[in-house]
């Protein structure tokens, strides 16, 4: 793929999340929010398991476990969509504004995601996705 058709590619991809009244920004905010809560819980009830007890008295790494159960319990899929909404609210002002004006009616900001991009990026490994990702918590 060419340079340009590459940004011609980001550019399609932005105008979706501007049309109609910013229903796919919308759509991955409330995402977002629902992998958040459902990341979170699957933490909490790690924390109170048997297993978190277990893996402690083993000596190992409790944080680890807690970890993969939130990625199982829907984290993973809370890191895309964070990534998703910072594409979006890095390359379009309208997308920007409305993502900052829906986060705040339902009590939130900018924050949820730039904690789920940095939690994303403590998971990679150096490369191309991993700037993006920092590039991403820097300009949100």
């Amino acid at each position: 793929i060419a340079k340009d058709s590459e940004h011609d590619a980001h550019a399609r991809l932005l105008v979706k999340f501007v049309e109609e009244d910013c229903e796919k920004c919308d759509r991955t905010i409330e995402l977002c929010q629902k992998y958040d809560e459902k990341a979170r819980i699957s933490e909490y009830q790690y924390f109170r398991s048997d297993e978190a007890e277990e893996t402690e008295k083993m000596g190992m790494d409790i944080e680890l476990g807690a970890l993969n159960a939130k990625l199982r319990g829907g984290g993973g899929t809370f890191h895309r969509s964070c990534a998703i909404l910072s594409f979006a609210c890095v390359g379009s002002k309208r997308c920007r504004a409305h993502v900052m004006d829906q986060l705040k009616l339902q009590g939130s900001g900018l924050s949820v995601i730039k904690v789920g991009l940095t939690e994303f990026a403590s998971l990679l490994s150096d490369g191309r996705q991993k700037s993006q990702i920092e590039y991403y918590i820097t300009e949100i």
